[in-house]
């Protein structure tokens, strides 16, 4: 996860090192989401950020360390933009708005992210050491569970499963995601706001 507002209290020595760690990261996501786990080379990752393959061996074990933590970082950053969006709304139903139309925004701006997620994910699943990063994506479901229960107690939302709820929602998101990545839709064809209202209001005229 990108930790760079937390940087003010580390030495000089540990931010150097924290912005090579994530400099190696940025390299990698692009790299993992462009050509797949099987074809990138720690080489090509070490030259991408720009330095020599041995300095990788200083922050990851080999090339599956780095696969793990460079979906943690993604992941996590996601998770950092979504938490700085809803600083500032307290409204349970703008929330979930808002958090729909902020993953959109972000897998727009940040295609390498949702090229690694789509394009690896099997690899991740079948990881034997893949659980901690696995429970990062629980994390994002958390957020969603959260603010439906928070929408159903306001009287916002009719009485159900917020689990549920969260699990509809964001089927309806990644079904997009997925077309987006294959092709069958651009970026501009995705509509944020149309998917969330037939959420919160059903299709029915």
């Amino acid at each position: 996860m990108n930790n760079s507002s937390n940087t003010s209290a580390l030495s000089r020595k540990e931010r150097d090192k924290l912005r090579n760690k994530e400099a190696i990261l940025d390299a990698a996501v692009h790299l993992f989401a462009q050509k797949g786990f099987a074809e990138t080379k720690l080489e090509d990752v070490a030259a991408l950020a720009e330095f020599g393959k041995g300095t990788l061996y200083n922050y990851f074990e080999n090339k599956d360390d780095l696969f793990l933590s460079a979906f943690d970082y993604a992941v996590g950053n996601v998770l950092d933009f979504l938490y700085d969006q809803l600083s500032s709304v307290s409204d349970p139903l703008e929330r979930i708005r808002l958090i729909a139309n902020s993953q959109f925004n972000y897998y727009r701006s940040n295609t390498d992210f949702m090229n690694v997620v789509m394009t690896n994910q099997h690899i991740l699943k079948n990881h034997v050491c893949s659980q901690p990063v696995l429970d990062r994506f629980q994390d994002l479901k958390k957020l969603v569970v959260l603010e439906m229960q928070a929408a159903i107690d306001a009287g916002q939302l009719r009485p159900g499963n917020p689990q549920l709820y969260a699990s509809y929602l964001s089927g309806m998101i990644h079904s997009q995601v997925r077309s987006h990545n294959s092709g069958e839709m651009q970026p501009d064809d995705i509509q944020a706001d149309e998917i969330i209202d037939i959420f919160l209001n059903g299709a029915k005229s």
